[in-house]
């Protein structure tokens, strides 16, 4: 699957999950499709979740950084770290993201 490919598949899994949900199942029911995608194609979901990364933006950024903590990513350890200095630094989101991050830090 390509880059193109794998964003459009995981935009479409966004977009048709149901809008009742609560955020915590958006999440996990993610987890469940990118763990599949990881096993398919790495390299792809990667790049994608680069991009997320680089958006600086809810949901997708913060998506990015559990996929990467519960999947293990290590591949985007220093882009997640480099989102934590921008927090820091109150350049990306409220303080408070500090702490979420860097425990996903953590699970890599």
């Amino acid at each position: 699957m390509t880059k193109d490919e794998m964003k459009q598949w995981l935009e479409g899994e966004i977009a048709n999950f149901p809008e009742r949900a609560s955020g915590e199942e958006g999440y996990r029911f993610m987890l469940r499709q990118t763990a599949r995608a990881l096993d398919a194609d790495r390299q792809a979901l990667v790049e994608v979740l680069r991009d997320w990364l680089l958006l600086r933006a809810e949901p997708r950024t913060m998506l990015a950084v559990e996929i990467a903590a519960s999947h293990h990513v290590d591949e985007l350890r220093n882009d997640i770290e480099e989102l934590l200095e921008d927090v820091k630094e109150g350049e990306a989101f409220k303080p408070h993201y500090v702490r979420p991050i860097m425990e996903a830090l953590s699970r890599i």
